[in-house]
């Protein structure tokens, strides 16, 4: 039986006719319900293509090490438009633990998919946990998973994060974040593989400031300060760009960073302010070359997004500058009340044009009121040339 099954889409005509009126190289062209869970929460999507060609989605059902938080796996062969019952990737082995986070869902060149999370527990709230970084790995395309295989580190309560990154020389570098010690703030960095995932080590840092303070009373609630969620994408010259959320870093706390690396992650930049604000951050360079930020939403903002929701910002230019600035579309017609409603874009190109950004939202109906849902964007690069 099928979950989830996509509104019937506009016709072709009706969908060119909305693209020729709409002068930006960016389009919503459909949205639509991904999965809702009738007793659990589905956050903090992953999303990939196995080498057979089905779609997959990851997603966690806690948030932030809350007890109880398992993580599942649902499948498209239809290119989205049907999907399939979750079947459960891995649960915690700790009392009331927490299997956490579920973004970095990978597909190598290969055809091994790769599942980076942890393994999670909250001793203090938020800023202490005891956490395992774990990783599993698919042989056959997401139907069945390896045992957890630890990841070793010198940051304690190393959380993953972003997207695993396949250089074009085979490494991998898969984002992380946590402690070196348990009284320094958050850092932002990455391990690497050199073996296709098998073992992984040569933790390198990408974000740290022994200074940062969260800039506001947090009244009897413990939150740790620093970098954290990680974001990577290669660039077509080659050099690495990183997009970092912050807290407590520089007066704005919800200011996005990012920093560069032109020796295939080994050393970075100093991390930077953009003139973005948001958090959950997630790159992704489009077939047609143009980059995509995806971002929760935070009132204030300098791009100008007026309400809560998921942001989307995008750049012609690699990174250097952010134009086209746009909420995505609630497929139920929800109006977001507050910024943590919704979050953890993840993105895939469907083909050269088009591109598929799986989210969490929000229904105010259900008994676990996050959800999954989806755009499907229309993206060109000649459409922006053309305007110049």
């Amino acid at each position: 039986m099928k979950r989830g099954q996509r509104p019937e889409a506009r016709g072709e005509g009706g969908r060119q006719d909305s693209l020729a009126s709409c002068p930006s190289p960016l389009a919503i062209v459909e949205k639509f319900v991904v999965y809702k869970g009738s007793c659990d929460e589905a956050l903090f999507p992953g999303l990939t293509r196995a080498a057979n060609g089905d779609l997959l989605v990851s997603f966690c059902t806690q948030f932030d090490c809350q007890p109880g938080g398992e993580a599942f796996l649902i499948r498209s062969m239809d290119e989205g438009r049907t999907w399939d019952r979750p079947i459960s990737i891995v649960r915690s082995q700790r009392p009331d633990g927490c299997i956490n986070l579920s973004v970095g869902l990978t597909t190598l060149r290969n055809g091994t998919v790769l599942y980076p999370c942890c393994d999670t527990k909250i001793t203090r709230k938020w800023d202490q946990h005891e956490a395992d970084l774990l990783i599993l790995r698919s042989h056959d395309h997401g139907s069945t998973w390896s045992d957890p295989i630890p990841i070793h580190t010198d940051v304690i309560e190393p959380f993953a994060y972003g997207k695993i990154l396949e250089l074009r020389n085979g490494d991998l570098l898969c984002p992380i974040w946590g402690k070196r010690k348990t009284d320094e703030p958050w850092r932002t960095g990455l391990v690497r593989s050199r073996d296709g995932g098998q073992t992984w080590g040569e933790h390198v840092t990408i974000g740290y400031d022994p200074l940062t303070r969260i800039p506001s009373p947090q009244d009897e609630v413990v939150h740790c300060a620093g970098f954290n969620e990680a974001t990577l994408v290669e660039l077509p010259d080659r050099p690495i760009l990183a997009v970092l959320r912050q807290q407590g870093v520089g007066s704005n706390v919800r200011q996005l960073f990012q920093s560069l690396s032109s020796d295939d992650g080994q050393s970075w930049s100093s991390p930077q302010p953009m003139s973005l604000w948001g958090t959950s951050p997630s790159l992704h360079l489009t077939k047609s070359g143009l980059l995509l930020l995806g971002y929760r939403n935070h009132s204030g903002n300098p791009q100008g997004l007026a309400t809560p929701g998921v942001g989307l910002s995008l750049s012609e230019d690699f990174g250097e500058t952010w134009v086209e600035h746009r909420l995505l579309d609630e497929p139920q017609g929800y109006q977001y009340r507050h910024e943590f409603e919704a979050g953890y874009p993840a993105f895939l190109d469907l083909d050269r044009h088009r591109t598929l950004v799986v989210f969490y939202s929000f229904d105010p109906t259900l008994t676990s009121q996050r959800y999954l849902a989806a755009n499907l964007l229309h993206v060109d690069l000649l459409m922006s040339t053309s305007r110049h």
